[in-house]
């Protein structure tokens, strides 16, 4: 028998799909590709926090962290909200230095709106959370999850309107601004009638008299000398306040300078408590607070040429600012302090400034009024006699001003360390 043979063609080929099935089956391969990447593109993993566990549901959380430039404990709540954003992207941090007079009225309506008490309203560093806020050591890495955490299953953020801020600014500046006027203001007035600072005054006076001038020339003179007295101390404090506002940028400085002023204040009210009880036994030749007499004797001669010169008015209003700047040995140890407290209440407005004009005035209050007495027909020896009868009068007064200057830099001071409200 024949064996039966086939064909050779090339080996069996598979049957095909049928053409009715094979465009839905491409069709449903690229559906699915499609679907799986965007899964992967549009739906990432849930993220895990520093312990594992998976984190709630997601939405932006914005805190609000205020803070000030000189203050350590602030530096430590700083690293807490690092390793907080760290573990949890969604939050971001604004920073608020409350050594601006705008960030204290926004922190005012936040604590406000957060219910924060009287007592603690002051307070840095704090973080407020939706309605929730952390304070100095309760700004923790656990305290601060515990209040993201709770904001995204609560209710919305609280609100801070605009107007809220410019009424809290207005409130800051109420409770401010009366007491500081006040502060400023004695401690000019006090500046002015020291007694080594009115001699030069007195001074003035009699050798205007001795040469010969009469009353209006008087007048005019003494407003001339003054009004040389003031410029020089008001440029003098804008210099200051220039360089005590340069060193906000560096915490460490920024501290020194209140620690400073707060040291030197209790140093010289108790060198002026020594004065007073020198005076009040009738040892004036032992106070330590007086202008020396070789800078004494250079204003007596300033005043001698000032007298004699054909230009008297513009002579005398040189005259001031030279005596002005060799006063300053003498009367700066209560302008010092004074500029930095300035400084501290009033902030980054222009509210300083003010307090320097105001300060100044007051300094030069009492030389306009011996300047007028002198005009309306009181001597020099009058004068002079006002100023031995208050000395120790004046005296106590400047003690009691450096005292509660120092007092109020002080707690600056632990203020900016995170220790007092």
């Amino acid at each position: 028998m024949k064996r039966a043979t086939t064909r050779q063609t090339g080996g069996h080929k598979p049957s095909k799909l049928p053409g009715c099935y094979h465009r839905p089956f491409i069709l449903s391969v690229v559906t699915i590709f499609v679907t799986l990447v965007a899964e992967i593109l549009w739906c990432p993993p849930p993220q895990l926090d520093a312990t594992g566990a998976r984190e709630p549901a997601l939405r932006p959380v914005e805190l609000h962290f205020f803070y000030s430039s000189a203050c350590p404990g602030c530096e430590i709540a700083r690293l807490q909200l690092a390793r907080l954003v760290a573990v949890r992207p969604y939050v971001s941090v604004a920073e608020h230095d409350v050594v601006f007079a705008h960030n204290q009225a926004l922190h005012r309506a936040f604590a406000t709106a957060a219910s924060v008490p009287a007592r603690m309203r002051g307070y840095v560093p704090v973080v407020f959370v939706g309605s929730r806020y952390l304070v100095g050591d309760e700004i923790t890495l656990e305290g601060l999850l515990e209040a993201v955490d709770g904001y995204n299953s609560s209710a919305g953020p609280i609100g801070v309107r605009t107007e809220e801020i410019e009424a809290a600014g207005r409130a800051l500046l109420r409770e401010g601004s009366i007491l500081s006027a006040a502060v400023v203001a004695v401690a000019g007035l006090v500046d002015g009638i020291n007694p080594c600072a009115f001699a030069i005054l007195v001074f003035f006076v009699s050798y205007l008299t001795l040469a010969g001038k009469d009353r209006r020339q008087i007048l005019s003179t003494g407003l001339a000398f003054a009004g040389g007295v003031f410029a020089t101390y008001v440029a003098a404090g804008f210099g200051l306040l220039g360089v005590i506002h340069a060193f906000r940028g560096v915490p460490f400085l920024h501290r020194a300078v209140y620690l400073a002023a707060a040291v030197m204040c209790f140093a010289l009210a108790a060198v002026t408590i020594h004065d007073l009880l020198q005076m009040h036994s009738g040892a004036c030749s032992n106070v330590k607070l007086r202008l020396p007499r070789h800078l004494m004797r250079f204003a007596h001669a300033a005043i001698r040429r000032a007298a004699s010169s054909p230009y008297l008015g513009a002579a005398a209003l040189l005259t001031g600012a030279v005596v002005a700047t060799t006063e300053f040995v003498c009367t700066g140890h209560l302008y010092l302090p004074t500029i930095a407290y300035m400084v501290q209440a009033g902030g980054d407005t222009g509210r300083p400034a003010d307090m320097l004009i105001l300060y100044n005035l007051a300094f030069i209050a009492p030389m306009l009024c011996g300047v007028t007495l002198t005009y309306l027909g009181t001597t020099s020896e009058r004068l002079a006699a006002f100023t031995r009868r208050h000395a120790v009068t004046v005296k106590a007064a400047i003690a009691v001003v450096l005292s509660c200057l120092g007092g109020y830099l002080g707690l600056g001071f632990l203020r900016m360390l995170g220790l007092a409200a």
